[in-house]
């Protein structure tokens, strides 16, 4: 038999579902490897590995909402939502474990929510509590055209997204040096000018960029911050930035500048006269 002590000891991410085998499903889809059971908890590996760093993170999947969350660092609920009643059950099974949990990665999901009325709601009550919705499909072919143009994930993919915007505790940064090789990173300034000129994308949800709030913070009061971490983390700063008034974009976009030129080794004081 594996021994899967070490894997037990990696990040965790509670995936729940009320549905038979609904947060499993929602693991497998997502790439995850089964590793094991204990009680009523299975455990599912995921490899993260994107263009810029890789981590690995324990799925672990129940329909008991009797566990204790404090362990987590990302949970993910899994309703159906297609009524007023069931956001009240949401509430009622859920607002009890966000007490004693601390995860920084709060996600709704559902199947699709094709009554615009409780869509509404849902997206408010998100909003509200940090969550981020996501519907694993769109019952109207426009939203997803949007998203697409957008060049925005959903569903699956989506999941998959927000849990790379997180700083897994075991985090493996690659060299930034190989990444610039296939394909450019944008000039220094350039990404100054994306973040200072970023405006609010109407079909994102509000809960999304609330979601994002703690990214940049965190980044930009990382005086080592290596170039490679910056920049997978860009799409988030331009989506926290996005909420901002325009004065106070203004200056983070400077302040990231800063940030990136210090990272390629550059001296502050070159960027100090920014326009």
């Amino acid at each position: 038999m594996e021994d899967t002590s070490t894997d037990m000891d990696l990040p965790r991410v509670l995936i729940t579902s009320l549905q038979n085998e609904k947060a499993k499903e929602i693991a497998n889809n997502m790439g995850a490897k089964y590793l094991s059971q204990q009680a009523d908890i299975e455990h599912h590996l995921l490899d993260i590995d994107n263009k810029y760093y890789t981590a690995q993170i324990l799925l672990c999947t129940t329909k008991n909402l009797s566990i204790d969350p404090t362990n987590y660092e990302a949970m993910i609920f899994y309703y159906e939502l297609e009524t007023e009643d069931a956001l009240h059950l949401v509430e009622e099974q859920v607002l009890p474990l966000l007490a004693q949990s601390e995860a920084e990665i709060l996600l709704l999901v559902c199947n699709s929510i094709p009554n615009t009325a409780v869509r509404e709601k849902v997206i408010e009550w998100c909003a509200l509590r940090k969550f981020e919705l996501i519907e694993l499909e769109h019952s109207d072919p426009q939203d997803i055209m949007d998203l697409e143009e957008d060049q925005s994930k959903y569903g699956i993919d989506r999941i998959i997204e927000a849990l790379e915007t997180h700083m897994w505790p075991n985090i493996n940064l690659k060299d930034s040096r190989k990444t610039t090789i296939q394909e450019p990173e944008p000039e220094v300034n350039e990404v100054g000018d994306q973040l200072e000129n970023v405006r609010i994308n109407n079909a994102q949800d509000i809960s999304e960029r609330l979601q994002m709030e703690s990214v940049l913070d965190g980044i930009m009061n990382n005086e080592g911050a290596d170039f490679g971490e910056l920049f997978s983390h860009l799409r988030a700063m331009k989506e926290h930035a996005a909420s901002m008034p325009s004065n106070q974009r203004r200056v983070a976009a400077e302040q990231l500048v800063t940030a990136f030129w210090k990272a390629i080794g550059g001296d502050p004081s070159e960027v100090d006269d920014i326009d």
